[in-house]
């Protein structure tokens, strides 16, 4: 069946090497060219030309073209255009025109980012690791852009740099009052338009600051702040579970000749999602310069998020009728293209959620500089919490009849409009289960460095030696309340809950691919503004026998109905890391090549004791017996970056280092929950964490060569490859616990795994065109990978998780006079999203996907510039499906476009 797939596929890999060798043939062919066209860009400015100024965007390129030349590491950076002005909204967005990185969308915005195909990278603001709870890096989605000076994103390592990430590092740098001249105050706000929520929100933001000269030295202050509100709507239609099915087809449409069965979806149905965003952020920084030798600082960041929002699921279950069927399937094969059936059982569910999380980090500091030697040292606190509550809540009806097309256009289609039947009318519907989920996650660090730095004479081998050390005490700590179903019910009408009817928010879209549009659902607000209200009632609706409610009486509160907390979800770590390294910066000349490097050993010990429960479900009282674990590690991590110059404008660079990353925290939850309800026939099942996990090694190899023919001009070719060892992935193998078998579910560490990669990035501003076109410029980049991990327990290879082979941006910018542009395009192919070890042909796979967004801004004299930006301009949809995107479609998904009008206030 998927013969016929395969071949395009393969078709469209050899045209795909073909670009990449192509690009490559191409750099180095322009590379080769360097001298003919060096020499003409003398000759052009030995002639008299006019003067270029160079401002917004094209600064903002420039800047951060001199980080890439200039830094002994191999990094890319986005730099802020003007003071609260980089590319994009938020960092996560800004981070997706990056060579070499790849981003994931929800509901409209870029949540995670991966470096060089893998997620496992540290997060720095202003160098100090910040993280949000639980996790190892912070949601980079809660830092609003228009805070940030610039972001570094680190791809070779150095032993000066905080360990963690194998991937990559990104450091967030926030401004400070010693950034400028004297007194700054700059503003901004937008009015934001999101088609498919047809709501309208503010996001606004400040920054002010200032310097002064006293007797006892300089002093700085600087104070920002940012407020984003931004309502959403996304829609998805979805097929799961694929199942052979018979039934009583009609003899109008019989099965095709030798089919006795059918292969479709179990489930199929819609979800639209709506919800509000809210997101809080400010810094502050204060300076003290006694003099030219030496300064104080002290800093803070704090960002708070909100989300509320609501699914509305239609759960189709279009076989569960009365068995009076007719289908059709594609041709050639036994898989359902459509189906009629009638008097169907159908669930219609609401998932409310209200979610709030705060990140902050204090700090303090400063340097003195002592002849040839330089002291610094860092003390810094970060606080972080996440919230949430999620009750849910099944109905169900039966609709007399229903008619569904599993791949209308590669998208599940649902007609559940049944002549002289009210899908929105609550007399139809009954009460199926209650659920009552909430929890809180809580992060804690306190690190402290010192460092000391000499400087040696110039023209010295050795240019400079660095030492320093760094102490970190991390806490982390989580709690969930039990799962499952808190009631289950004999189908009680919804009338018993006044308030509680609503009608789902629309799948807006209409037209072809959505017939059903609204049905009803259960008021979220209602299950978030009255909770204690439905535990009540629904506890009363709820008829136990002996058994259950002795469960009942475990995990609900007998007086309020509440769902307690569950100890088997809990864990409680403590994690310190000793962390000493020695660096040199050194430097000659190689022949006639000038050459520089910093090489340097960094040695880190980590401790760790994690605290959880050990869990037997034993029907019908669970039993609970606390578990610890304490682990210890040492990595020693080496690492050399070297730099030729091999002309004024052409450098190759060569790095090589080992790099580490730590499991999650959630991964090293020493409890297990065990069952006592077989999974097959012969075994018991378990699932938990794994506090034996150690942490994920990659020994790195960069290369690089770039040619900077213009101040804002480059064009580089980059190889990579990484050696990954012991990289963490959830697997299932039978353990005996206790003289007894259970298939146990939990994250272990794999083998040896490889990645390779190629990156090709070009930028240029074309001066030499006539007139307004003098103004255009562009920048783009293409990124190949590949590489496979390998199941610890199977043997099985797959692709790593979320990498696409093949990436590539695009944007077309304009700067001239008092006109700013840019038209930026993202596209990343298909990559894996969820392997199936039990059935490798039905791995979840996440289709190509594109987006482009779009800015334009006119400025009104020397304080105002007004602002036009788009987002998701060209309406593009997620897709998701397993192994062949035409037979097995999973998710479509559609986003709001977006709509930005400004303004942009400096003094």
């Amino acid at each position: 069946m998927t013969t016929g797939i395969q071949t395009p596929i393969r078709s469209a890999a050899r045209v795909a090497r073909r670009v990449l060798l192509i690009s490559a043939a191409s750099a180095a062919t322009l590379l080769a060219a360097a001298p003919a066209l060096a020499q003409t860009a003398t000759a052009k400015d030995d002639q008299t030309v006019d003067e270029i100024v160079v401002t917004g965007q094209r600064k903002a390129a420039q800047s951060a073209q001199q980080i890439k030349k200039n830094n002994d590491l191999v990094v890319d950076s986005i730099v802020a255009e003007d003071v609260g002005k980089l590319p994009d909204n938020n960092v996560a967005d800004a981070l997706a025109r990056v060579t070499g990185i790849q981003v994931r969308r929800d509901s409209g915005e870029a949540n995670s980012v991966l470096i060089r195909g893998l997620p496992n990278l540290v997060t720095l603001l202003n160098g100090r690791e910040v993280f949000t709870t639980t996790g190892r890096y912070i949601a980079l989605a809660d830092i609003p852009a228009n805070m940030l000076q610039r972001v570094d994103v680190y791809k070779s390592a150095a032993a000066d740099q905080i360990e963690g990430g194998i991937a990559g590092a990104i450091d967030v740098r926030t401004r400070r009052p010693f950034d400028f001249s004297g007194a700054q105050f700059n503003a901004f706000g937008h009015g934001v338009y999101s088609d498919k929520a047809k709501e309208w929100n503010p996001d606004f933001g400040a920054t002010a600051s200032n310097r002064w000269d006293t007797s006892a030295g300089e002093f700085g202050a600087l104070l920002g702040v940012s407020f984003v509100d931004r309502d959403y709507h996304e829609e998805r239609a979805f097929n799961v579970r694929s199942d052979d099915h018979t039934g009583s087809f009609s003899a109008a449409h019989p099965l095709p000749a030798g089919v006795t069965s059918i292969n479709g979806p179990f489930v199929m149905g819609y979800i639209p999602i709506a919800g509000e965003r809210k997101r809080k952020a400010a810094n502050f920084a204060l300076q003290w310069r006694p003099d030219d030798t030496s300064e104080l600082y002290l800093e803070g960041f704090v960002t708070d998020y909100k989300n509320v929002f609501e699914l509305d699921f239609l759960v189709g279950l279009p076989w569960l009728g009365d068995g009076n069927l007719s289908a059709t399937v594609f041709p050639g094969t036994n898989q359902l293209k459509t189906l009629t059936n009638h008097n169907v059982f159908t669930i219609m569910s609401t998932q409310a959620n209200d979610q709030h999380s705060n990140t902050n980090q204090f700090s303090a500091g400063g340097y003195k500089e002592l002849g040839s030697f330089k002291l610094s040292t860092d003390l810094s606190v970060t606080n972080s919490f996440f919230r949430y509550e999620n009750p849910i809540m099944d109905t169900s009806t039966i609709v007399p009849l229903v008619q569904v097309d599993t791949s209308h256009d590669g998208t599940a289609q649902l007609n559940y409009n049944s002549p002289g039947y009210d899908i929105t009318n609550p007399a139809a519907y009954t009460i199926e289960n209650w659920f009552d989920n909430y929890g809180k996650q809580t992060g804690t660090s306190v690190d402290w460095r010192a460092d000391v730095v000499y400087t040696a004479p110039a023209d010295e081998f050795i240019r400079e030696i660095s030492a320093g050390f760094r102490y970190a005490d991390r806490s982390a700590e989580s709690n969930q309340s039990y799962g499952g179903a808190a009631y289950p019910f004999t189908h009680t009408s919804v009338s018993t809950l006044p308030g509680l009817n609503g009608v789902s928010e629309p799948m807006a879209g209409g037209g072809p691919d959505y017939i059903t549009t609204q049905w009803y659902t259960p008021s979220a607000s209602y299950l978030l503004n009255n909770t204690d209200k439905v535990r009540a009632q629904t506890a009363l609706l709820y008829d136990r026998n002996a058994t259950s409610a002795a469960l009942f009486a475990l995990r609900n509160d007998p007086v309020t109905g509440k769902r307690r907390i569950d100890p088997g979800m809990f864990f409680s770590d403590v994690e310190k890391t000793y962390a000493g390294y020695v660096q040199s910066k050194i430097g000659g000349d190689l022949g006639s090549v000038p050459w520089s490097g910093v090489v340097g050993l960094r040695l880190v010990r980590t401790e760790q004791t994690l605290g959880g429960n050990n869990v037997d479900t034993a029907s019908p009282i669970l039993a609970y017996t606390p578990t610890s674990k304490k682990n210890s590690s040492v990595d020693l991590l080496p690492s050399a970056n070297l730099k030729f110059n091999l002309r004024p404008d052409l450098i190759g660079r060569i790095s090589l280092g080992r790099t580490v990353t730590r499991p999650d925290f959630a991964q090293l939850n020493p409890g297990v929950s065990l069952s006592t309800v077989a999974s097959n026939t012969t075994f018991l099942s378990g699932s938990g964490g794994n506090p034996n996990l150690k942490p994920v090694t990659s020994d790195s190899l960069d290369t690089s060569l770039e040619w900077y023919f213009a101040a804002d001009g480059f064009l580089t070719l980059a190889y990579f490859h990484r050696n990954i060892d012991g990289y963490v992935e959830t697997t299932s193998a039978n353990e005996v616990i206790n003289g007894t078998t259970y298939i146990m579910t939990r994250p272990s560490n794999s083998g040896k795994d490889k990645l390779d990669g190629v990156e090709v990035g070009y930028q240029q501003f074309y001066d030499f065109l006539p007139g307004p076109l003098s103004g255009l410029g562009l920048q783009a980049n293409l990124t190949f990978m590949d590489g496979s991990m390998k199941n610890a327990v199977t043997g099985v290879k797959t692709e790593f998780r979320g990498l696409s082979k093949w990436s590539y941006n695009v944007a077309v910018l304009y700067e001239k006079g008092p006109i700013s542009g840019r038209l930026a395009y993202n596209w990343r192919q298909h990559f894996l999203d969820t392997p199936n070890f039990e059935n490798s042909g039905f791995d979840l796979i996440a289709d190509n996907t594109a987006q482009m967004d779009g800015s334009l801004s006119y400025k009104v004299g020397d304080k105002l510039t007004l602002t036009l930006e788009g987002v998701n301009l060209l309406d593009t949809e997620f897709k998701d499906y397993f192994t062949d995107k035409h037979l097995y479609p999973r998710d479509t998904r559609r986003y709001d476009r977006q709509v930005l009008i400004g303004f942009r206030w400096k003094m």
